[in-house]
């Protein structure tokens, strides 16, 4: 469980989008990501249903990197997205 959250993060650190969209891609990671962390004391616990969705976002947000990799390519964006996503981490509370 650790891995699949630790590679969430890489993920959303090092991905690479921009555009009009930016907000909008960032919003989707980080709620993917406040998913996870919900997930997290109930995988680590054993529950084996939390393990199970707790996977099957990582594998969403490694298929969303991909699609945001191919859509948004410039050095620019890349700079963007990644200013975005520092911002959306420094302020994501995950509703607590």
């Amino acid at each position: 469980m650790k891995k699949t959250i630790l590679l969430a993060i890489l993920v959303s650190f090092f991905m690479v989008s921009c555009g009009g969209s930016i907000e909008s891609d960032v919003a989707k990671l980080a709620d993917i990501q406040c998913q996870m962390m919900g997930l997290k004391d109930k995988a680590m616990a054993g529950d084996a249903d939390a393990m199970k969705e707790a996977k099957e976002l990582g594998e969403k947000m490694m298929a969303m990197g991909k699609e945001l990799e191919k859509k948004y390519t410039s050095e620019e964006d890349k700079e963007k997205f990644k200013a975005a996503i520092e911002e959306a981490i420094k302020n994501q509370d995950c509703g607590k």
